[in-house]
């Protein structure tokens, strides 16, 4: 994720020198465009960050590094702070991650879809089989997965969730065993 980049793309100790961040600005207005990065040093690209100026819109990034770009995110304004800065006196970023999309099969269809909340991830939607139906469903809170959700009999709909306490715990495993939405939990002698 380029959380980091859209602070205001801060290069790491040492990249500045070596080329791996490349800033492109717009020759008629100046504003700053677009950002590439050779995150792994390789000497290929493998990151695109397109601006509005200092604000991010999409991030494009090469997650394998088989030079063919297989995560999309998209980034929304930081909502108003009076102080512009967060609970430990740091700047707040312009832009925050609102969507992201990935190609985990590396066939180039995206199949996981990540929603965010204030920058934290909230829900993650994905094909595992790659049969193009969701069957995994992830919600999280305060950036803790909260629950998880699978489609074990190829149905469309979960059959099976894990439910996870507030305290780090192991999860509760529950089960809809006749497909009505009603998950019940499962004791260890079923």
């Amino acid at each position: 994720m380029w959380a980091a980049a859209a602070g205001g793309c801060d290069a790491p100790a040492g990249d500045g020198a070596t080329g791996r961040i490349q800033p492109a600005y717009n020759k008629e207005t100046g504003r700053l465009e677009r950002i590439t990065y050779d995150r792994n040093g390789d000497g290929k690209l493998d990151a695109w960050l397109y601006m509005d100026g200092t604000r991010v819109a999409l991030a494009e990034l090469d997650e394998n590094y088989d030079g063919k770009v297989d995560r999309w995110e998209y980034y929304g304004d930081q909502p108003a702070n009076a102080s512009g800065r967060d609970d430990r006196g740091l700047p707040l970023p312009r832009s925050l991650i609102v969507r992201a999309e990935q190609s985990t099969r590396d066939d180039g269809r995206v199949t996981r879809w990540e929603t965010y909340e204030k920058g934290q991830l909230a829900g993650v939607q994905e094909d595992t089989t790659g049969n193009g139906r969701v069957d995994k469903w992830e919600r999280y809170e305060n950036g803790a997965l909260r629950e998880l959700q699978l489609d074990t009999k190829g149905t469309g709909h979960p059959d099976r969730r894990i439910v996870y306490p507030d305290d780090g715990g192991a999860g509760r495993l529950e089960v809809d065993r006749n497909g009505d939405g009603q998950f019940t939990p499962v004791t260890p002698q079923q």
